[in-house]
């Protein structure tokens, strides 16, 4: 049997357990994602902060939330690990079917992506929403809304960062996830036709590269899976106050 866990939030890493190895030579990172399968089902593990992860047995995930030792284990520390604090770990189970997949042969290697609900998922244990807000004073709550500035993501995008570059031009990075098509979603995909249709108001985007090898053109594809994007996005006339 294989785990599969994600490299840095990004891509997806596959792991066999190996008789020849101690059981701690067996146990992987976890920054967030872990996940086993069969062709009917699979069992994904999400996490808000990094672990140790391991599939000992078939069908079993096993997660290092702390560990203690008495020696130094010559990783750098220099001593033993017995000053451990109670610190919070959030987890979440997902059980999902899997749809016209085949059953993985033993010692194949496979690829394998993330469904959009575990994304989603994700996003809610790693991106907790916080608001705060405060009634102005002598204004009252009826009326005109606040104001907002982006539609929704797509399901399938991810908002990297949306920031001020000067008064009339922010940067907005975005990232395509890659998700499987074996694990049904209620999500649409591709609701947009360009990006300026990610905005409220009228707008001019730009693509930004991301290396200065590649050149500046106007945004008009969509991007391919697993690949960041960097834009320009100019409000004529300036910002909406």
């Amino acid at each position: 049997d294989s785990l599969f866990t994600d490299l840095n939030g990004h891509s997806i890493q596959q792991h066999r357990y190996k008789n020849k190895l101690t059981v701690q030579g067996n146990f992987f990172p976890m920054p967030s994602t872990a996940f086993i399968q069969d062709s009917k089902t699979r069992l994904t593990l999400l996490g808000s902060e990094p672990h140790g992860a391991a599939s000992l047995r078939s069908g079993w995930i096993e997660v290092v939330l702390d560990r203690r030792s008495n020696i130094d284990d010559l990783r750098g520390l220099g001593q033993g690990l017995n000053d451990n604090l109670p610190t919070p770990a959030r987890l979440r189970l997902l059980v999902e079917q899997r749809i016209g997949a085949r059953g993985q042969q033993e010692g194949e290697y496979v690829v394998e992506f993330p469904s959009l609900a575990s994304y989603q998922a994700q996003q809610t244990l790693l991106h907790p929403l916080f608001m705060a807000s405060k009634p102005l004073a002598g204004k009252s709550r009826k009326g005109k809304g606040r104001s907002q500035l982006m539609n929704p993501m797509p399901c399938e995008e991810e908002l990297v960062n949306l920031r001020f570059v000067n008064e009339d031009t922010s940067l907005l990075i975005t990232r395509k996830l890659g998700f499987t098509c074996q694990i049904p979603t209620s999500c649409t995909t591709n609701i947009y036709k360009g990006r300026e249709e990610l905005f409220r108001r009228s707008v001019e985007v730009e693509e930004h590269p991301m290396s200065p090898f590649h050149d500046q053109q106007r945004a008009t594809q969509h991007p391919k899976p697993m690949q960041f994007s960097s834009y320009y996005v100019t409000f004529p006339g300036g910002e909406e106050k």
